[in-house]
């Protein structure tokens, strides 16, 4: 019998809900959410090549550390070590979600960072892209492999592991780490450059709907650019320093958004 009966209904309805939205698709993606008991309930890989068909038994349970705990299905994807590192470094977060949605990929593919252009995104706080030249990583290691330790619950592909622990991990240690008690008002979000984006929550409802929230701010963005001709405003009317509602008098276009990399 399959423990975590309720939690495993409970993902299959948010990636539902996903799909339902447009920001999962055979592309990739992943999502994980913390249990009670401190482990980690997580969608398996190939679910993604599956087109997302998935059943209560399409999970794997895992310990912090990676460990299997529960395996009903196949083992974690490629990016199970990003969301076991984001667990142990942010004690709040209950959930997390990773989609490869068109908007916010198309940031990642430029690697800067996702403008808030809507008021449901500025919650957010900063949304960063961290880089990574994967696929000078995976050949240097393929070439001249390094000891790495993989968790047992993962797929075994350590020259995808290589990308995520020695050089997102040290990013993630850097600029989402010390964000931790932002978890106590609001959720987090990140891109990775070329790869997709990542929402963390204090449950999963909410790590869901900040995975929408920041396709729309991203789509908007982008709208915003055709609209002007490339500049995008992540507030148009009103100075952040001197905040007034006298639109008539005091309408101040913020500077446009800077392409071009983003910094962590």
């Amino acid at each position: 019998m399959m423990s975590y009966a309720t939690e495993r209904r409970h993902l299959v309805s948010a990636i539902t809900d996903l799909l339902d939205w447009k920001l999962l698709d055979p592309a990739g993606g992943a999502v994980s959410m913390r249990l009670p008991d401190g482990n980690i309930l997580m969608s398996c890989t190939r679910l993604a090549f599956d087109r997302w068909k998935v059943s209560l038994r399409d999970f794997i349970v895992l310990a912090s550390n990676g460990a299997i705990i529960e395996q009903t299905g196949g083992l974690g994807a490629s990016g199970t070590p990003l969301h076991l590192d984001l667990y142990r470094m942010l004690p709040r977060a209950g959930a997390l979600v990773h989609t490869h949605a068109p908007y916010s990929l198309a940031f990642a593919s430029l690697g800067v960072a996702v403008p808030s252009v809507t008021n449901r995104a500025d919650t957010f706080g900063h949304i960063p892209c961290l880089h990574a030249n994967d696929s000078m990583v995976k050949a240097r290691f393929i070439a001249d492999p390094v000891p790495l330790d993989l968790p047992e619950g993962t797929v075994q592909r350590p020259e995808v592991a290589a990308v995520n622990l020695l050089e997102y991990r040290p990013q993630l240690q850097k600029a989402i780490a010390p964000r931790a008690d932002e978890l106590e008002r609001h959720g987090l979000a990140f891109t990775l450059y070329r790869h997709g984006a990542f929402t963390v929550g204090r449950q999963l409802e909410e790590t869901v709907d900040l995975m929408l929230r920041l396709e729309e701010t991203a789509r908007t963005a982008l709208y915003q650019a055709q609209l002007t001709g490339g500049a995008v405003y992540p507030n148009r009317l009103y100075r952040h320093e001197r905040q007034t509602y006298d639109g008539a008098t005091s309408a101040t276009p913020v500077s446009s958004y800077v392409t071009g990399r983003d910094s962590i």
